[in-house]
């Protein structure tokens, strides 16, 4: 059944993640590339994807693997160049596959020219594109701040006598955004890439973009930042007049390019308001307090998904459990005996809800986070500058069971976990059973499915609440429940809230996912 035009296409879709450096190398030299991506647009295209979101290929030092950005508006070596990106585009939008490009707000690079030049003197033009001020009278930074990563989040510029400001690494100065000619090169970035293909933007660090001006110290200065985001550098009231701005320079464009936000906030109240007064910014803020939930327990996820529906009301909740930054599924769930069934699970938490949903790669083939142990080896070198915990879900996708999964005919930047078993995707596709197909099932609900595309999302209770219960309802009548059995047990549930219908007691199998029709 095609995809109705009656709503954006993004308020119902699944778009996929891709960790450019791991997905799949063309060239031999170990690190994937854009020649990758789009030599396997075709597995994309089969699983059912609208739309991916390359994690940043920009030239970088790679301080934090392309967070730190030196040239916006060009492609690293390592990942190809700027015809590679054309291809791309040209051969996704041929398979009706879109691409978000993921553009870092909040700061760029030590080595990007601007902030080359905004170093060289107090009087550059360009010193006011990033955040500087005078150190403290005792000579030691202008706050207590810390960083997210660690550390002061001031670094001395020795030639300068002033101190820079990063909220994350010392080699990611924080951005100016109160400079007007800042705000405008920025917002010729998106313009740039909008215009070579791009469908929009994943946003990073949204949140960060303002200080308060006032810079006050910190009174609690090693409490951990993602715990308690500070009120003097997170989610300022200045941001939204940026986030308006930039919507309005992706509104200039056809074919409703999207901006994906990664918003965080503590409270449904704050993530609500990310979408702007008017619904004028971000269309589609990520639910970081749902992708948070690290503990495996129906009445949680519950009460999440209850209070992002009844809250968010007809703006599209975006829902997500894994990505880059995050343990992935398989390891963030799983018990090491029921793995398999609770990842099918964690696939109908994301995909069949009301709203948009975000799919890491490999977790359609239960991927999991290399072992401590594992990654502590794993070796440093020109493809690995640094080491960074969060390598442990950024291992290279596995393809087959060939040599380095199919990934690359050279050695991997990253090693692959040594046992990977059958979680590879050419085990899977032949096996009608695997956890890619059950992947491929959902995914076909929720684009071809009425119930699925269109229906909205009623809250249902159960008894007893190791089952989760949700119901998607179209204006007919019909619909579907949809019950997930977060116990390893048998139950014999209740579900109440349907309107009209009497409740009634199902039989559920341990971790077992049920869709139960509805009809008028």
């Amino acid at each position: 059944m095609a995809r109705t035009t009656s709503k954006p296409w993004w308020a119902d879709a699944t778009i996929y993640e891709i960790y450019v450096r791991s997905f799949q190398d063309s060239d031999g030299d170990g690190i994937g590339d854009l020649r990758g991506v789009q030599q396997r647009l075709p597995y994309l295209q089969e699983l059912g994807i609208q739309a991916i979101w390359l994690t940043p290929f920009f030239p970088s030092p790679n301080a934090d693997f392309g967070y730190d950005v030196a040239d916006y508006c060009d492609v690293a070596p390592e990942y190809g160049t700027l015809a590679d990106w054309d291809a791309l585009v040209a051969d996704a939008q041929g398979r009706g596959i879109r691409i978000l490009v993921d553009l870092v707000l909040n700061h760029s690079s030590d080595q990007h020219p601007w902030f080359i030049e905004a170093r060289s003197s107090r009087s550059n033009p360009k010193r006011d594109w990033y955040v500087w001020k005078d150190g403290a009278p005792d000579g030691g930074p202008p706050t207590n701040w810390r960083s997210i990563f660690g550390g002061p989040s001031w670094t001395r510029d020795a030639a300068s006598g002033q101190w820079y400001y990063h909220q994350f690494l010392p080699q990611q100065p924080d951005l100016n955004w109160h400079n007007a000619e800042l705000r405008q090169a920025m917002y010729d970035v998106a313009r740039f890439w909008l215009r070579r293909g791009a469908s929009g933007f994943r946003l990073d660090a949204t949140a960060h973009l303002f200080e308060d001006p006032a810079y006050p110290q910190d009174p609690h200065p090693d409490e951990e930042p993602y715990q308690v985001l500070k009120p003097w550098n997170t989610g300022r009231p200045e941001n939204h007049d940026v986030l308006r701005e930039l919507r309005a320079v992706v509104d200039e464009f056809p074919g409703q390019p999207v901006l994906l936000g990664e918003s965080s906030t503590h409270t449904i109240d704050e993530l609500r308001r990310v979408y702007g007064a008017h619904d004028d910014e971000i269309q589609l803020p990520m639910n970081f307090m749902f992708a948070r939930h690290w503990k495996w327990d129906a009445p949680g996820f519950q009460h999440l998904i209850d209070e992002a529906q009844a809250a968010l009301h007809d703006r599209t909740p975006v829902f997500f459990l894994s990505n880059h930054d995050h343990p992935r599924q398989w390891s963030a769930f799983g018990d090491g005996e029921h793995d398999d069934a609770i990842a099918r699970l964690t696939a109908a938490l994301v995909l069949l809800q009301r709203g948009t949903s975000l799919l890491y790669y490999g977790e359609e083939i239960g991927m999991a986070d290399m072992a401590p142990a594992e990654l502590a080896a794993a070796p440093l070198g020109p493809q690995r500058p640094v080491a960074d915990n969060r390598d442990r879900c950024r291992t290279p996708m596995q393809w087959d069971d060939g040599t380095n999964a199919g990934f690359s005919s050279g050695m991997p930047w990253l090693p692959l976990p040594r046992d990977i078993g059958n979680r590879h995707v050419a085990a899977q596709q032949a096996d009608p059973e695997s956890l890619w197909t059950h992947y491929l099932y959902l995914l076909a609900l929720k684009s071809t499915d009425p119930v699925f595309q269109h229906g909205e999302q009623l809250p249902l209770t159960t008894s007893p609440r190791d089952v989760l219960a949700f119901g998607r309802r179209l204006p007919s009548g019909q619909g579907a429940i949809v019950l997930l059995n977060f116990s390893a047990k048998a139950l014999s549930v209740t579900v109440d809230g349907w309107p009209g219908l009497t409740p009634k007691s199902l039989p559920l199998q341990p971790h077992e996912l049920r869709i139960v029709r509805v009809t008028a």
